[in-house]
């Protein structure tokens, strides 16, 4: 491992730096010499330049056929807050654009589970042809694999219709974090890493550029974000076409990771440094100022950042659901101002990277004017000059008198118009303090300094006493969402954020809203959806949206493919295209799925620490069922059951199983089994992998042994 001084002189000479040189830097260098060595790099790779744009961004949907841990934007169907926006109110909020500077109109949203190809296509034609001069960034990879996969067609044919609509570049989202087993935990139905990298590719290769992102601060170690920016560099070494990577902050509020937190300034500070200094092939490092807010913006780029996005007008909801800047927009002269206050030159950029030109404002004197009127405007000059003249005057008899105290004043007044400096100054001072106690009073009044109150365990609470619970603790509780569970009264309160946690109080400042969960009182019925020709992934994230469950998988062999689901059932009757059918929420829906005869065989894969409806997802998605639920004496109540973690399954990990067949889970609420249970679990995963490592040697030995014969 080298020294903080060997790769610091490493960089100076322009050499690049190791996953393990990023990991010493990150963990020992001092964040001035980051700084330092961050905007060094950035100087030599676009100088005092810092880039903005003028944009906006639509967002047709918040709904969305995933349903990702860290997402506070995602909406069901069914819920309060969801929208959609038609094709015609594309159109028509394209056309409310028009006449204004902008030069990017940028469109990601939810995966909605109606939109193809066709659809997306369609957006980008109705937006081009409302704003025929604008670029039009669209699609995360994620929403591109999904339309394209979902139209059976390959990347590239998917891509080249896209683009002959009018999309000219991709934007970075939905990479999130690449390593597999935290996809698995924070959004396993998007696609994989690979095929995230594979879309970017196929569109370097296109001349399609992209961005590329990663979404940090949560759950993650630096391990795997130093592995994120291997991958991202190695990509854009075999095929360029990156133009800037973007750190997207976790941000907290609204979503299943909450009680993770977020990270500190210094650590954003790091992650724009580090990315610069790594990313040696990616022209630019973009702080995001609507993930990062203006303060950590500005400082940002005095570590790396050359580049702060744009104006946004406003637009966008997926940082202000999480928790972020409510309303964001900024003025160009915000922009700038911002760039100038760091020592540097701001540049509007278009799409590309590509300077935009504009006309400076002109301002003419008023003493040099030569005004040039219209017959009309003569005209009417006229008449209010022959108005003016009409008007009655009255003739001033008294001579003027001026008091000493105005006196003072016009002679102070004077002395600051003769100088200009010292008046400035002074105003700025002014303001400065009325600010400074402005914000004292209002932090004083508004934040109610020193106090904080303990969040109250809502979990097992009847709605009505959660409320005059919350009501004397200074809390506002918001329901936000319902289920039914038969084993539940009506009316009780099944989950809470924040959350509870057992390792430490958790503590809000008064009037702060908790957001809960609670059982409802009756068995609503909604629509079976149909979700036959769908990938089984696709069916089961769709069955999950609409309230139901999974009954049972039953795998029928197919000459074709594997995991795709051939008919679905509610009881005996079949659920065809035309069924107009509803069912009670919860109600489990039979899926007959096919396999290929040389895949009829899976793996058990690992459930220990997972939660029960974690552990069926994981079952489902791998094409076992549940045999049975076994809880232990630690589970002492229905509130208790939702808590409990698998320590137990009756099938070990990696058994060769055929497809449908039964998996038995013990679960428990003792989290020291659960942990002791996890490491023997990781054990038997090494060893598992240890023998396919060595049976794969073998089988590489015997090919070789053969070849030489």
């Amino acid at each position: 491992m080298r020294s903080i001084n060997e790769i610091s002189n490493s960089i100076r000479r322009g050499e690049r730096i190791t996953g393990e040189d990023a990991l010493t830097l990150w963990r020992e260098a001092p964040l001035w010499l980051l700084g330092e060595l961050a905007s060094e790099r950035k100087e030599k790779a676009s100088g005092k330049e810092v880039y903005y744009n003028r944009n906006v961004h639509l967002e047709p949907t918040n709904i969305c056929l995933f349903n990702c841990e860290f997402c506070s934007f995602r909406r069901r169907e069914s819920d309060a807050d969801a929208w959609y926006m038609s094709l015609d109110d594309i159109e028509a909020r394209a056309k409310e654009l028009r006449g204004t500077d902008i030069t990017e109109v940028h469109i990601v949203g939810g995966v909605h589970p109606k939109h193809d190809l066709a659809t997306y296509c369609a957006m980008i034609r109705r937006v081009k042809s409302a704003l025929p001069y604008v670029t039009v960034k669209a699609y995360t990879a994620v929403e591109i694999f999904y339309m394209i996969r979902n139209d059976g067609i390959s990347i590239v044919e998917g891509l080249r219709q896209l683009k002959e609509a009018g999309m000219e570049c991709i934007p970075g989202g939905g990479a999130e974090i690449f390593d597999a087993e935290l996809r698995k935990k924070i959004c396993p139905e998007k696609c994989s890493a690979e095929e995230w990298l594979a879309v970017h590719r196929a569109a370097h290769n296109m001349g399609i550029p992209t961005n590329c992102t990663m979404l940090y601060g949560h759950i993650e170690s630096l391990e795997q974000r130093i592995d994120h920016l291997e991958r991202l560099r190695k990509l854009q070494d075999e095929a360029p076409g990156f133009d800037a990577f973007i750190p997207l902050k976790y941000h907290s509020r609204g979503n299943r990771l909450s009680e993770a937190g977020e990270c500190s300034v210094e650590e954003d500070l790091r992650m724009i440094a580090i990315s610069r200094l790594f990313l040696d092939n990616i022209p630019h490092i973009k702080a995001y100022w609507v993930s990062y807010g203006k303060a950590t913006t500005e400082m940002a780029l005095a570590f790396g950042a050359d580049d702060i996005d744009g104006t946004i007008g406003d637009t966008t909801k997926i940082y202000s659901m999480a928790g972020g800047i409510e309303r964001p927009t900024m003025s160009v002269e915000e922009l700038e101002a911002m760039i100038r206050s760091v020592g540097y030159t701001p540049i509007e950029r278009d799409s590309h990277y590509n300077q935009v030109e504009r006309l400076p404002d002109t301002f003419v004197p008023e003493t040099t004017t030569t005004e040039v009127k219209t017959p009309e405007a003569t005209d009417m000059a006229t008449k209010k000059e022959s108005t003016i003249k009409k008007a009655p005057t009255k003739a001033t008899t008294k001579p003027r008198t001026t008091s000493k105290s105005n006196s003072k004043k016009s002679g102070t007044a004077s002395f600051l118009k003769r100088r200009p400096l010292i008046a400035n100054i002074l105003y700025m001072g002014i303001v400065g303090i009325v600010l400074l106690v402005a914000v004292y009073v209002g932090l004083k009044v508004g934040t109610r300094h020193n106090r904080v109150i303990e969040v109250p365990n809502f979990m097992g609470m009847v709605i009505d006493d959660a409320y005059d619970v919350a009501e004397s603790s200074d809390l506002k509780l918001i329901v936000r969402d319902s289920i039914f569970d038969v084993d539940l009264p009506g009316g009780t309160i099944v989950d809470q954020l924040p959350k509870i946690s057992s390792v430490r109080d958790v503590t809000v400042k008064p009037g702060r809203k908790v957001y809960v969960t609670v059982n409802a009182y009756t068995r609503r019925k909604v629509d079976v959806p149909y979700v036959a020709k769908q990938t089984l992934r696709q069916a089961l994230n769709q069955i999950e949206r609409s309230g139901l469950t999974v009954a049972k998988l039953v795998y029928e062999a197919d000459m074709t493919s594997t995991d795709y689901v051939i008919k679905q059932s509610v009881g005996n009757n079949e659920i065809l295209p035309t069924s107009k059918r509803q069912a009670p929420v919860g109600t489990g829906v039979t899926l007959h799925v096919s396999y290929q005869q040389k895949e009829q065989n899976t793996q058990t894969p690992r459930l220990i620490g997972l939660n029960l409806q974690q552990a069926k997802s994981t079952l489902w998605d791998n094409g076992l069922n549940i045999a049975k639920v076994v809880y232990d004496d630690s589970v002492e109540d229905i509130i208790a059951h939702r808590k409990a973690r698998v320590y137990k399954q009756s099938s070990k990990i990696g058994t060769s199983l055929q497809r449908g067949s039964e998996v038995t889970l013990y679960l428990t609420c003792d989290e020291t089994l659960v942990d002791s249970m996890n490491i023997i679990a990781t054990e038997e995963l090494k060893e598992l992998e240890k023998q396919r490592r060595e049976a794969l040697l073998e089988s590489e030995n015997e090919l070789s042994g053969e070849d030489e014969q």
